[in-house]
């Protein structure tokens, strides 16, 4: 199984025979602290290093005991410092659903996991776009949670500002299980369509074919959508704040680990470990501004909907200076949701030149519940 790692468990585990997750099969990412196993994050020389857990992640021990069957671990990116999903040590996990494309990263193996087998759903991680660059192409549903509503606790660090559990699956269903599994606001409160915004500064310069196919999705589900300026800032301006406060905190929690160790590491992951604390002062700034602009423009009843990504899957294999060009417009969509700590989650919805491009849905701090109990309104 070309997403599993080398140390993935051989037998099953499942510690409980009762619960609301009874015998769904599950994927877990190379990110956590998981009972008697040792963990990589996606690098061998981690894996040497680190010692076997004694005991689970509190998020892991909490599926487990409703009954849930861990079947597997699965690769990822190096230090999660991806969103292509090519690991130089395990490979890139096939992309069923985009032949010869990239997963997405940093979580591919748990995305392209399900376009190969019937997994009831793969458990993640998401920083900087971790969840929703593999949903979107791999074309399953993938959520990204409020920063700071799950107990990240034994989950390895990579940017504390930003980083989420999050979870995939081919099901909806699935999806609001594990919702109500961590989260306990459940009301019936329908999304209204008023409600629902197209952010013109993320969308207008799409893609001529995507953005036609989103235009015309809007148009035939709901029509008349209001548009909306979301910031006064460019999307690269603030992908760019992003990058550095992302950058910056992964320098303080993997560099001195590198330093000591100094393991075998892609070039591509090397060159982002240079961050100057000046620099990231400002984007700290930059990102309170934003985060303001946003709650002025926004009634705290909106949902922002767009293309999750601004193109479909990637071609595998190409250079360093072509991903970089890539990724930088990729991050001009999930930064919002990782600048902003909102809720989002991307749906399986259009069709890019080589696969599957996601639909997100992102809604107001803590907006989990609402977004989890109205998927079928998109």
């Amino acid at each position: 199984m070309n997403f599993l790692t080398p140390h993935t468990p051989k037998d099953k585990i499942q510690i409980s025979h009762k619960g609301n997750l009874l015998n769904m099969r599950f994927l877990c990412k190379d990110m956590c602290h998981i009972k008697g196993f040792k963990t990589s994050c996606g690098n061998p020389d981690f894996y040497k290093h680190s010692k076997k857990a004694i005991e689970n992640a509190p998020f892991l021990q909490k599926i487990l005991n409703e009954g849930a069957i861990l079947e597997g671990i699965t690769i990822c990116d190096e230090f999660f410092y991806s969103i292509i999903g090519e690991n130089m040590h395990y490979g890139a996990p096939i992309n069923k659903n985009a032949p010869n494309c990239v997963p997405g990263g940093s979580s591919s193996g748990s995305a392209a996991a399900l376009t190969q087998m019937d997994y009831n759903f793969t458990i993640v991680t998401d920083t900087g776009g971790s969840v929703r660059v593999p949903a979107s192409f791999c074309g399953v549903f993938g959520f990204r949670p409020t920063h700071g509503r799950i107990n990240l606790k034994k989950v390895y660090p990579m940017s504390e500002s930003f980083d989420t559990l999050g979870w995939f699956s081919n099901n909806k269903s699935n999806m609001l299980k594990l919702g109500k599994l961590f989260f306990d606001n459940f009301k019936e409160i329908k999304i209204e369509q008023k409600n629902i915004l197209i952010p013109i500064d993320f969308v207008d310069d799409l893609d001529h074919n995507i953005k036609s196919q989103f235009y015309n999705y809007c148009e035939y589900k709901f029509k008349n959508l209001k548009k909306v300026q979301l910031s006064s800032y460019k999307k690269s301006k603030l992908a760019d704040c992003f990058r550095v406060i992302q950058g910056y905190e992964i320098k303080l929690n993997i560099l001195p680990w590198i330093e000591k160790y100094n393991p075998k590491i892609s070039t591509e992951i090397n060159s982002r470990f240079k961050m100057a604390k000046n620099m990231y002062d400002d984007a700290v700034n930059l990102r309170k501004e934003f985060i303001s602009e946003l709650d002025q423009n926004l009634p705290v009843e909106s949902i922002l909907i767009f293309p999750t990504t601004p193109f479909s899957a990637p071609i595998k294999g190409q250079s360093d200076d072509d991903l970089y060009e890539l990724r930088k417009k990729v991050m001009e969509f999930t930064c919002m949701g990782g600048l902003s700590s909102r809720p989002q989650i991307s749906i399986p919805k259009f069709n890019g030149s080589t696969g599957p491009v996601g639909l997100s849905v992102l809604g107001n701090k803590s907006a989990d519940e609402i977004i989890l109990n109205n998927l079928n309104l998109f």
